[in-house]
C-alpha cells in the first residue's frame, strides 16, 4: 500500500482533533488506526508534533475568516457521521483555528512534470519509461497506454491528424480510442498490429512478438521487402506469440482475465500526478468505470505507490488524501464524492 506521509495527515480535519483530543469519534479511529498500522507510527508522531505547534494558533487568527467560509462550505456538503465502512468518509470539522492553520500550512501546489518524458525528435514524438514501474499516458489521439519500465513508444509526426501509427519496443497496453476514419497501428520490427476501439497488450523486442487482446478485434500482419502479409486475426480473450528462436514459431492460445488484469495492476506510481491521469489509470488497470461528482477533483495531484494491491486499498488511499469518499455501485463501476 502507498506511504501515508505526514503532509497527507495534518491535512486531515479529524486528525487534528485526533491530536487536541477533540472528538471522541476521532479520537478513538485514529487510535485503532495507529494500533493497526505500526509502520506509520513515526510519521504519525511527527504529524502529531507539527499539529500542536504552538506558533500554528497566531497563523490561524489570520486565515480564521477563510477557514469559516470552508467550514460552512464542507457543512452544507455533508452531515454524515464519520465512519469507515464500504463508503468512506471524510473526518469531520476540526476547530476553526486549528483547520485553518492546517490549510495555511498546506503545500503549495506543485507543478505537474511529466511522468514519461516526451522529446520532441525531427518528426516524431518519442516516449520512454525509465521510473521503474508501470507509467500511463493519453496520446494526442485520447487513446490510452500503459508502458511498462524500460519501454519506449514512438509516435509518427502525423499521428492525431491524418495517422495513427506508431513503433514499439517494449510492452505496452493500448485502450484504444475509437476513429472510424483512422486506423489505429503499432509496429514492434518487422510486425504490425491494427485496431479499431480495442484494448490490448503488445511486447515487441528482438524479432519476437506477443499479443494479447482483451476487447474489440485485431489484425497482426508481417511485412517482408514492403510487401505485407496476413499473420492472424484475433478475438478476445486470444493471444498470439511469435518467437522465430523457438521451434513452435508462431502459436495462438486463449488466456483468462486475470492474467492480463494482474500484469496491468502490478505496480503503479503517481508523483504528483493530476487525479484525471490517475483515474484513467486504475480505469485501465481495474476495467472499471468511475464517475466524479466534483469537476474540481480533476485538477488536484495525487502521489503514492502501489504494488499488486486491491481496488479497494488504493481507492482507500487516494480518497483518503483527498477527502474524499467512493462508493462500487457494482464490480466494474465506482462512484468518487
Amino acid at each position: 500500500m502507498a506511504n501515508i506521509s505526514v503532509d497527507q495527515l495534518i491535512g486531515q480535519p479529524s486528525f487534528i482533533n485526533y491530536c487536541f483530543h477533540a472528538n471522541e469519534d476521532d479520537v478513538n479511529y485514529w487510535t485503532n488506526w495507529v494500533a493497526a498500522h505500526p509502520e506509520y507510527a513515526a510519521i504519525v508522531e511527527e504529524a502529531t508534533d507539527m499539529v500542536k505547534a504552538a506558533g500554528w494558533l497566531l497563523v490561524a487568527e489570520k486565515e480564521k475568516p477563510a477557514a469559516m467560509a470552508k467550514m460552512d462550505a464542507w457543512l452544507l456538503e455533508t452531515s454524515a457521521p464519520v465512519r469507515r465502512m464500504r463508503w468512506y468518509y471524510p473526518a469531520a470539522a476540526a476547530a476553526v483555528l486549528l483547520l485553518a492553520a492546517v490549510w495555511y500550512f498546506r503545500p503549495s501546489p506543485v507543478q505537474k512534470q511529466p511522468n514519461l518524458p516526451v522529446v520532441a525528435a525531427p518528426a516524431k514524438l518519442y516516449y520512454h519509461n525509465t521510473s521503474g514501474a508501470m507509467q500511463g499516458f493519453v496520446l494526442p489521439d485520447s487513446s490510452y497506454v500503459l508502458l511498462e519500465n524500460g519501454t519506449s513508444l514512438q509516435l509518427d509526426s502525423a499521428f492525431g491528424r491524418s495517422t495513427r501509427s506508431m513503433a514499439l519496443n517494449g510492452t505496452a497496453y493500448f485502450k484504444v480510442s475509437p476513429d472510424p476514419l483512422h486506423r489505429f497501428q503499432v509496429t514492434g520490427g518487422s510486425y504490425m498490429v491494427t485496431a479499431l476501439g480495442t484494448a490490448f497488450r503488445m511486447t515487441a523486442t528482438q524479432g519476437k512478438l506477443q499479443v494479447l487482446l482483451e476487447t474489440g478485434k485485431v489484425m497482426v500482419e508481417n511485412s517482408q521487402n514492403g510487401i505485407r502479409r496476413l499473420v492472424a486475426y484475433l478475438q478476445p480473450t486470444e493471444s498470439l506469440l511469435i518467437d522465430p528462436s523457438h521451434q513452435n514459431k508462431q502459436q495462438q492460445h486463449t488466456f483468462t482475465a486475470a492474467t492480463l488484469n494482474a500484469w496491468k495492476a502490478q505496480e503503479m506510481v503517481f508523483d504528483h500526478t493530476p487525479v484525471s491521469e490517475v483515474l484513467l489509470q486504475l480505469e485501465a488497470s481495474y476495467n472499471i468505470q468511475i464517475q466524479i461528482k466534483d469537476s474540481t477533483l480533476q485538477k488536484e495531484v495525487f502521489s503514492g505507490r502501489f504494488k499488486n494491491d486491491a481496488l479497494s486499498a488504493v481507492l482507500d488511499v487516494l480518497c483518503f488524501t483527498l477527502n474524499k469518499q467512493y462508493q462500487f455501485i457494482d464490480s466494474t463501476n465506482v462512484i468518487i464524492q
